[in-house]
């Protein structure tokens, strides 16, 4: 996030937090670099005194952001303990997504039944102090987080680019469509239908930047074809969208969602009544399916990386590799590697050494067991590698670890 954005979120952080007595966590989601947690106060920060297996509280919560960006909203949503959190996504002058407001923890069940829901050990205590709101306000409070968002993100939120800009792209392409089909040969609709199996592959291909370019071409293609008559360019346009709702279902959304919108559109498509304000209207369009489609894969990269995560911490003992855990999900070693090291801005081997570490530091502070049956437990081949190891990552040995905790 830029400078000026993030103190816009900081302020609003605070207004929430006072405001409803709750959490209010700002996520930055850089371009280039991994995602973080701006400070929050620490009396309302209960997901850093949560003492669930999974630490690592990130991908639940950056998931949740992807989600309410590719909803173009909100998201209320339960964390591995069952608290309900509600999720706004903040995006950039570009439309991608820069950031979110993360509301909660709440309770929305009486703790009686909440306690009984909880199956962390530890958690009850203190997550049964947390205010109790019924759905009704938890949907209330996600409309108004929703409503700052947009606020934060600016007017533009989530558009690929602004309509001025998409509508001037098109008509640069309707002058070559007009150069490449004007001719005797515009009749032919051939060379059209593959066009249109070519963009449903690059959507399905998740291949951004081609399909929207290739969208601008179709769009362009379609005001020549139809010889800018309105009528006929309106009943293409109603082809397009039809296409686009099959690449984005082929793409993974969902079915009932997606072709929602597309009725949707294509009923406002009556209210125009020429060209230019078509042009000018096609970018929200084509903004909202790019933004299903493609923001859709990387929401699921992280529930596959959430999943692995949980895996890994579960399987710690056990002989771990990027070769057995790709096959675990059935997914090549490549791309395992790849969209993991996007999300977490680490390597698998990596993250399994820091669990196995972070699994030994806690035997090592219980103080009843041998070193050698520690390294066994934590996945280590022998205790000399366990050392090795321990003390690469934390600097000194697990003896001399041992000791400090003891001593302090």
């Amino acid at each position: 996030m830029q400078d000026s954005l993030m103190a816009k979120c900081k302020k609003y952080q605070r207004h929430f937090s006072e405001l409803f007595e709750i959490g209010c966590k700002v996520v930055d989601i850089p371009e280039h670099s991994p995602a973080s947690f701006l400070p929050e106060r620490e009396s309302r920060n209960f997901c850093a005194r949560c003492r669930h297996e999974d630490k690592n509280e990130l991908p639940v919560h950056l998931r949740a952001c992807r989600e309410a960006h590719g909803q173009d909203g909100s998201c209320i949503y339960r964390c591995p303990i069952g608290l309900t959190f509600i999720a706004a996504s903040i995006s950039g002058g570009g439309g991608e997504l820069v950031g979110g407001l993360i509301l909660g923890p709440v309770l929305t069940v009486k703790p009686q039944s909440a306690a009984r829901g909880f199956h962390a050990r530890g958690h009850s205590r203190g997550a049964l102090r947390l205010p109790i709101f019924p759905a009704r306000k938890v949907k209330h409070m996600a409309e108004l987080s929703e409503a700052v968002a947009r606020y934060l993100s600016g007017p533009e939120k989530r558009r690929l680019q602004t309509p001025a800009d998409n509508r001037e792209k098109i008509l640069d392409a309707v002058h070559i469509a007009q150069d490449i089909y004007g001719g005797d040969d515009a009749s032919d609709e051939d060379a059209l239908l593959q066009f249109e199996k070519d963009l449903r592959m690059a959507v399905v291909g998740g291949e951004k930047e081609t399909a929207i370019d290739m969208i601008n071409e179709m769009l362009a293609q379609i005001y020549v074809y139809s010889g800018f008559d309105f009528a006929a360019v309106k009943a293409r346009l109603s082809e397009l969208l039809i296409i686009l709702s099959r690449a984005t279902v082929e793409a993974g959304a969902g079915q009932s969602d997606t072709f929602r919108v597309s009725e949707d559109f294509i009923s406002r498509m009556e209210q125009y009544s020429d060209v230019d304000q078509l042009a000018f209207w096609i970018s929200d369009v084509v903004r909202r399916f790019t933004a299903q489609a493609f923001d859709l894969a990387q929401v699921k990269h992280s529930d596959v990386i959430f999943k692995v995560t949980n895996y890994i911490k579960k399987n710690s003992a056990e002989k771990l590799s990027l070769e057995s855990i790709a096959q675990e999900f059935f997914m090549s070693r490549s791309y395992l590697s790849s969209i993991f090291k996007q999300e977490t801005g680490l390597s698998i081997t990596s993250y399994v050494t820091r669990v196995r570490v972070e699994k030994s530091k806690k035997m090592l502070a219980d103080g009843k067991l041998g070193l050698a049956s520690i390294a066994m437990q934590c996945g280590f081949k022998d205790q000399s590698y366990f050392t090795k190891v321990f003390k690469k990552e934390m600097g000194i040995s697990p003896n001399r670890y041992r000791a400090r905790v003891f001593s302090e």
